[in-house]
Parts: structure tokens; C-alpha cells; sequence
């Protein structure tokens, strides 16, 4: 009985021996296999995992890497995407790398935002003279955004305090304001415009009657109403005559312009009367030497002008202010374009006749033909454009000039002796006389002979004067 517990207890030991080997053998196994895990398994690592793009920009990966056992392994990653950078919104890029028997996935979102302002444009000026007790008329305004496009309709105007406040804001809150500043006060003078000229010459004996004027003003309305003309003439009476037409607006700007009547002895005939006049000018070489000559000279000439530069303006203006006759010759000076057709002539006319009226500020009536009334060159584009011409300029009051003496300056003279050879030799005491000149870019010629005909003139008997609507009409033949 004492052998047989004695066994048994031997067994147990040996039992109790193999569980725990069986333990710590199962315990190695696994840690092996804790171990491998942790070894084999591959790592991932992304650069900055959630991103913030602006909308319609380019992506770009800020990076990704793998290893496994300082192994690079980032090759074998495998990227899915659903990002759209037009779109705003949250997208998922999803990175997954396969190694062995193990799988990695990580994520990185990306945030599509649109953070830029919407863009307000104002029409006009940002800060706007308005009248006194009158209301701002809106200029119009725009809107646009980079994503929603156009948001004109969603501005939000607001009036108030003597400015205007313009807001828009998109659909992710952007918002964006502007101002209008609003300047309630009247510092311009009225305007008055005379009509026909600011400086007239009539015969004594005949009858005055004032061409009138237009009076305007950018706030007053009445204004017209409230002009006063003082002074008066006596065309009975040799002399110079100031009539003063004053204006004075309610907010108390005033304007002022005189119109000068030179009251002479009529010539009835014009005879031995020589009328210089000057085609195609005005001209940076040529018209302001031709200008400083008869002032010096006391001769008022005709200046036939067409459209220069903007910056010879100051010569036409200087024409007019010192007592020469501003006349009209064409606004383009191409004959294939004024003679096209009868409305593409008096369209050219009104040109040039605006272009006048705003330098001198008169409506002149006296105009030369491109090639005068009996040129031919105008057969080639419009057949009897001459005969319908000269009646109709002067059904509309106009008054054209030709010419009985020709310095020929712009036809074969090689020498300023041939110019003043061609003047001088067909001047007539026995009529009146219209020189055609050109004072054109560079055409000394006529400048260097102009003196020379002007002391000639004098010396010889003549007088000089400038074309005026009471100046008898020299006209040649139409031709077509």
C-alpha cells in the first residue's frame, strides 16, 4: 500500500514537469511569434496627415515612406485617391502597403477650401462729386469670386453718411466690402458757348444781330435763365465793340466770356485784297513760325486745318486767339475715304467741325474742299459727288473757298523763290485775291517766303485780310 502511494506521487512530479516545459514552450512561441510580428511587419509613415488646399490649385504629395527591418520599401505602396481640386469639400488619399503575409492602410484628408475674397468693381470713380440736393445716379458695380463666379446680383448696397458700401460674400463666408465716398458740393462753373465767333467784323452801315449763345451747367438747371448780356454795338459807328455775357450759377460759381465786333469801312469790291490762307496744318515745324510772322506782320491769315495730333491742339487754339479765321478742311484729308460716298464727306466735316468747336469753342462755317470744289481725283469713288457737295454745304450755311493764286508748295515749287514767284505774279489790284499755301510739316519754302510776300503786298498797295462769311466766295468749276 506504502509502494503504491510512493507511485503515484512520483507521477505527479513528472506531470506537474511536463506542463510547465509545455508552458514555457508555448509562452516562446509566441513571443517568437510577437517578435516576427513586430519585426515584419511593415511601417508607414505619412508627412503632415490632414491638408488644407486652396480650390483650383494644384495638389502636391507631401510625402510617404515604408520599411520593414530599415528596409525601404516605398515603392511597393500603393495610393488611392478621390481628390478634385475644382471641388470644394474633405477627401480621403489612402496609402497601403502588402508585405509577406501583412497589410497597412493609413489615411490623410484633404481639406478643398476656398479661402480667397470675392473682387468688387466699381464703375466710376471711388470718390464722386454729386450736386447739392440732388441724388447719386449709381454708375454700376460687378462682382465676381474665384469659385462662384459671378455674384453681381448678391451685392448688398448699402447708402448712408455721404457713402456708399458695397458687400458681397461667398458661399464659404468670404466677405468683401467697398466704399463709394459721395462729395455733395457744386465747384464748376457754368459754360457758356457763343455761337459763331468770338471775335466778328462787320461793315459799317449794316445791321448787328447777335448769333446768341448756349448756357450750360452740371447742377443748375435755370442757369440759362440767369445769364446777363451787357454792352452793345453801333454799326453806325467805325470802332471796337465788347459785348460781356456774365452767368452765375446757385452755388455761385461764375463765368464770364466777351465777344469782340470790330465795326470797319466796307471795301464794297475787295479789290487788291490778298487773303493768305494755309492748308493741312497745323504742323510742329511749320504753323507756329508762320504765326509768330504775322503777328509780327499785324496780317490775319486762314488756317484750312485738319486733324493732327492731339498735342498741336494749342496751335489751332492760338490761331483763334489771335484774330486769324479757323476754317474747315477735312478731318481725315484721305481722299478714297471722304469722297466714298456724300454722307462719308459730311460725316469727315462734322468730325473735323467738333473737333474745332471743342479747341476754340465756335461753329465754323468756312470750309475748303480736299482738292478744292473742281478736283477730279474724286471721279474715282463717287461719281458727281462734287455737284451734290456744293449745294448741300451750303443749303447747311456753310461757305467754301477755292483759290485765284496758287504758291504751287505743294505742286512742283523746289525754292522758296519759286513761292514767292508764283504768289507775286498772279496778284490782280483789280479783284480780290485767295494765295492757297500749306503749312504743312517742314515746308520751308513758304515759310521762308512768306515775309517777303506779305512786304511785297504792302509795298505794292494791297491790303490783307482774313476770310470772314462776308468775304466774296472764289470758287472754281465742278468738275464732277
Amino acid at each position: 500500500m506504502v509502494k503504491l502511494l510512493i507511485g503515484s506521487d512520483k507521477m505527479l512530479k513528472q506531470y506537474k514537469k511536463i506542463i510547465i516545459i509545455a508552458i514555457i514552450i508555448l509562452v516562446v512561441l509566441a513571443l517568437a511569434s510577437f517578435i516576427t510580428c513586430i519585426v515584419l511587419t511593415p511601417k508607414l509613415y505619412l508627412t503632415d496627415k490632414d491638408i488644407d488646399i486652396e480650390v483650383n490649385t494644384e495638389y502636391k504629395e507631401p510625402g510617404y515612406k515604408s520599411y520593414v527591418i530599415n528596409k525601404d520599401i516605398t515603392d511597393k505602396v500603393k495610393v488611392k485617391s478621390n481628390l478634385n481640386t475644382d471641388k470644394v469639400g474633405n477627401y480621403t488619399i489612402t496609402y497601403e502597403i502588402k508585405y509577406l503575409i501583412f497589410n497597412v492602410k493609413k489615411t490623410r484628408t484633404i481639406r478643398v477650401v476656398d479661402k480667397e475674397y470675392p473682387a468688387i468693381n466699381l464703375n466710376g470713380k471711388e470718390e464722386v462729386t454729386v450736386c447739392p440736393n440732388t441724388k447719386y445716379t449709381e454708375e454700376g458695380f460687378s462682382a465676381s469670386d474665384n469659385y462662384d463666379g459671378d455674384l453681381t446680383k448678391k451685392v448688398e448696397r448699402i447708402e448712408k453718411d455721404n457713402e456708399i458700401i458695397y458687400s458681397v460674400k461667398d458661399t464659404f463666408g468670404n466677405l468683401t466690402t467697398k466704399k463709394r465716398k459721395l462729395i455733395y458740393e457744386d465747384k464748376e462753373p457754368p459754360t457758356i458757348r457763343l455761337n459763331g465767333y468770338n471775335n466778328m467784323t462787320i461793315y459799317l452801315g449794316s445791321t448787328f444781330r447777335d448769333p446768341g449763345y448756349e448756357v450750360t451747367d452740371n447742377c443748375d438747371s435755370n442757369v440759362a435763365n440767369k445769364i446777363d448780356v451787357s454792352g452793345s454795338v453801333n454799326p453806325n459807328q467805325i470802332g471796337v465793340y465788347v459785348i460781356t455775357y456774365k452767368v452765375t450759377d446757385d452755388a455761385g460759381n461764375t463765368t464770364e466770356v466777351k465777344r469782340t465786333i470790330n465795326v470797319i469801312y466796307q471795301n464794297i469790291t475787295h479789290s487788291g485784297t490778298i487773303y493768305l490762307t494755309f492748308d493741312d496744318g497745323p504742323s510742329s515745324t511749320i504753323t507756329g513760325k508762320i504765326l509768330d510772322i504775322l503777328k509780327e506782320e499785324n496780317i490775319k491769315a486762314t488756317f484750312f486745318v485738319i486733324n493732327k495730333s492731339d498735342n498741336l491742339n494749342y496751335l489751332i487754339k492760338r490761331e483763334y486767339d489771335e484774330g486769324h479765321t479757323v476754317g474747315l478742311h477735312s478731318y481725315s484729308h484721305n481722299y478714297a475715304d471722304v469722297y466714298s460716298s456724300n454722307n462719308a464727306y459730311l460725316d469727315d466735316l462734322n468730325k473735323i467741325s467738333k473737333k474745332v468747336n471743342s479747341i476754340t469753342g465756335i461753329n465754323s462755317k468756312i470750309i475748303r474742299f480736299p482738292g478744292g470744289s473742281s478736283n477730279t481725283v474724286s471721279k474715282n469713288y463717287t461719281k458727281g459727288v462734287m455737284s451734290y457737295l456744293t449745294r448741300e454745304v451750303t443749303k447747311q450755311g456753310y461757305r467754301y473757298f477755292d483759290w485765284n493764286v496758287s504758291a504751287e508748295d505743294a505742286a512742283g515749287a523746289k525754292s522758296s523763290t519759286e513761292v514767292y514767284n508764283n504768289v507775286i505774279s498772279n496778284l490782280r489790284h483789280n479783284r480780290i485775291n485767295v494765295i492757297l499755301m500749306h503749312d504743312f510739316e517742314n515746308n520751308y519754302y513758304t515759310l521762308n517766303a512768306l515775309r517777303k510776300i506779305i512786304q511785297y503786298g504792302k509795298n505794292n498797295g494791297y491790303t490783307f485780310s482774313n476770310i470772314t462769311m462776308n468775304t466774296p466766295q472764289i470758287t472754281h468749276g465742278v468738275n464732277n
